[in-house]
């Protein structure tokens, strides 16, 4: 790709940045500038590591994400799966990035599959932090405008008429998720939890009737989209996302956890921006759907267990030793919270 301005920070680097450019090379992106490119790690990221790559044009500089499946990843997903999801659904109105190139073989100096797509205006805003949920609440004050955007979109996702969608997600049946999310849970859980052993039955003894079957996006919050200027510029972080009952992304997006409470309530609002009720009634006029409270309780608690779950792993592998990030280790912290809320969906 020419003198690359990276090299001196190391030839792993100066390697990660020419496969990356590589890649791009095979599409229309304007590589004008490629030889003063530059590349860096972001940190976050649980089970995909993402870097930002900035290439200079002849107009202006453009940005992408790279999006890697490390070893020893928390999750066991599927990226290839995520990748072609946003190619399908930059066929459609839910606002995604798009996508630019796939590598699917793991033998390359990320250490995992990645691929690129574009990066898109906005910042993913953290409810366990109190300025960026004061600045969602703010929100809400003074219209509700990104809490209305968080409830159309997911009425989008759901509505979605695509016969592409199920094939990419996978159909996933209520009784074969909790099958799933049971199993990692015994395999990772270093200690009795009764609280946990009692959900996976609970969940069965309510298994939803008339199942709403849709694209689900598995992971649906205010973190995992992008807010620029007051308004969702993208959903991003689709690797649970499964074909199903499209009720589970309600009953998720409406826990307290992920309005910041750990050993208290963060936000009374839903992701930090919205009323419950308000929420609730917003995505039924936009979708058309009716939303049955009950059933949304079953996925909610579905929801804290499998976030439970997610967070035992991360205990587990650092454990085990699979994993030196402390962030593993420090997940068990968010785990009474979590068990506190089972406990009322289970009217304990």
């Amino acid at each position: 790709m020419g003198s690359i301005e990276s090299r001196d920070r190391g030839s792993e680097e100066m390697q990660r940045l020419e496969e990356s450019l590589g890649l791009l090379s095979l599409t229309s992106v304007d590589l004008a500038g490629a030889e003063h490119a530059r590349l860096r790690h972001l940190p976050g990221g649980w089970s995909r590591h993402s870097y930002l790559l900035e290439v200079p044009g002849k107009a202006a500089s453009s940005e992408f994400i790279i999006r890697v499946t490390p070893p020893g990843a928390l999750l066991d997903t599927d990226i290839a799966q995520e990748y072609a999801l946003y190619e399908m659904l930059q066929d459609h109105d839910v606002p995604t990035p798009h996508v630019f190139g796939f590598q699917p073989d793991a033998d390359n100096s990320f250490g995992g599959p990645f691929f690129i797509m574009e990066r898109l205006p906005g910042y993913a805003p953290n409810v366990w932090q109190r300025r960026d949920r004061a600045e969602l609440e703010a929100d809400w004050a003074a219209g509700g405008g990104i809490g209305g955007q968080l409830a159309d979109i997911l009425a989008d996702i759901h509505t979605i008429d695509d016969p592409r969608a199920a094939t990419i997600a996978g159909k996933c049946s209520f009784v074969d998720l909790v099958a799933k999310w049971k199993g990692v849970w015994e395999r990772v859980s270093m200690r009795p939890d009764p609280v946990m052993d009692e959900v996976w039955p609970w969940l069965l003894s309510r298994t939803p009737d008339d199942v709403r079957w849709g694209l689900v996006h598995g992971d649906y919050r205010i973190g995992n989209t992008l807010v620029h200027e007051r308004r969702i510029s993208g959903v991003i972080d689709w690797e649970l996302c499964h074909w199903g009952d499209t009720r589970f992304d309600i009953g998720y997006v409406v826990l307290k956890y992920l309005a910041g409470k750990f050993f208290r309530v963060g936000s009374d609002l839903v992701s930090a921006v919205a009323d419950v009720d308000w929420f609730l009634e917003r995505y039924e006029r936009t979708s058309g759907f009716s939303v049955d409270r009950e059933v949304v309780r079953t996925y909610s608690a579905f929801g804290a267990a499998i976030l439970m779950t997610i967070l035992a792993t991360g205990a587990y592998e650092f454990a085990q030793g699979n994993t030196t990030d402390i962030r593993m280790a420090w997940n068990r912290f968010a785990m009474p919270g979590l068990r506190q809320d089972l406990t009322g969906f289970m009217d304990w």
